[in-house]
C-alpha cells in the first residue's frame, strides 16, 4: 500500500502509476552514514523497562497510519540493543520516540511524472530523509536525542544503483534506517555518560553532550509536564 510507502517514494509512485502502470521500486539505505552495530554498544546485566511511545510524522505533520510500523520496529530494536525493554507494566520510566520523514514532495512528483511518462526509460531516484528524536525519561531525568538522520533512496526506472548499495523492498530500508538512528542514539547516550542502569538516566552535571543531550541547568525544562 502506497499509505505504508515513505513519503517521497509514494508520491513518484502514485504518479508514475497514472502514466505507464507498475514500475518496480529498488530502495537502498543511504551508504555515507557511518554504521553502528549492537556490538558497539555495552549491554547492561539489567536492561531498563520502559513505556515506549512513538509517533511517525511526515514532513512535521503525524501521520498515525505509520505508527504501528514505526512501533513494532522501534520495539524490535530496542529489545536487540540489550539496553531497553518496552514495558506497560512494572516500568521503570518512559521512552518516546519520534520519526519526521522530510523531503520535496512536488520535486518527487515531478521526477514520479518523468519516469512514468516515458515509461521507464527515463528513470528517477527519490531520496526519503528521516529525522529520529529519542527521550529517556526516569525518575524525573531525561537524556535525549534530536536530529539523528539518515535517507532512504529509491530507483525507479532505467537508472544505476551506485556500485556495492544491496537493494531492498522499501520496508525493509526503513527498518535498517530506522535501526540506524536509534543504535547511534543509545551509543552517544552511552558515550556521554546519560544512561545509568542501576539509578536510571543521567544527565551530566555540566556542558552540553554532542548530538542534543541536556544539561542539569536544562532538566527542569525536559520533565514532564513541562
Amino acid at each position: 500500500m502506497l499509505a505504508n510507502r515513505p513519503l517521497f517514494l509514494a508520491a513518484v509512485l502514485l504518479s508514475c502509476s497514472l502514466l505507464s502502470g507498475c514500475i518496480t521500486p529498488q530502495s537502498f539505505v543511504d551508504p555515507s552514514v557511518p554504521k553502528v552495530s549492537y556490538g558497539d554498544l555495552d549491554k547492561p546485566a539489567e536492561p531498563l523497562a520502559l513505556r515506549l511511545s512513538v509517533e511517525f510524522q511526515r514532513n512535521g505533520t503525524p501521520y498515525p497510519r505509520a505508527d504501528p510500523i514505526l512501533r513494532d520496529n522501534t520495539e524490535r530494536v530496542l529489545r536487540s540493543s540489550g539496553l531497553i525493554i518496552p514495558a506497560d507494566l512494572n516500568a521503570s520510566g518512559d521512552v518516546r520516540v519520534v520519526v519526521n520523514n522530510v523531503g520535496d514532495i512536488a520535486d518527487a512528483r515531478a521526477k514520479g511524472f518523468g519516469t512514468g511518462l516515458t515509461f521507464g526509460l527515463a528513470g528517477s531516484t527519490v531520496m526519503d530523509g528521516y529525522e529520529l528524536t529519542i527521550a529517556i525519561t526516569v525518575d524525573g531525568a531525561t537524556a535525549t536525542r534530536t536530529a539523528i538522520k539518515h535517507a532512504i533512496y529509491t530507483a525507479i526506472g532505467n537508472t544505476t544503483l551506485p556500485p556495492g548499495v544491496e537493494p531492498v523492498p522499501p520496508n525493509v530500508a526503513f527498518g535498517r534506517v530506522l535501526e540506524q538512528m536509534l543504535l547511534r542514539a543509545l551509543q552517544e547516550m552511552q558515550k556521554a555518560g546519560e544512561l545509568a542502569f542501576k539509578g536510571g538516566v543521567t544527565p551530566r552535571a555540566t556542558g552540553r553532550p554532542p548530538g542534543g543531550g541536556v544539561s542539569m541547568d536544562d532538566l527542569k525544562d525536559l520533565l514532564p509536564g513541562k
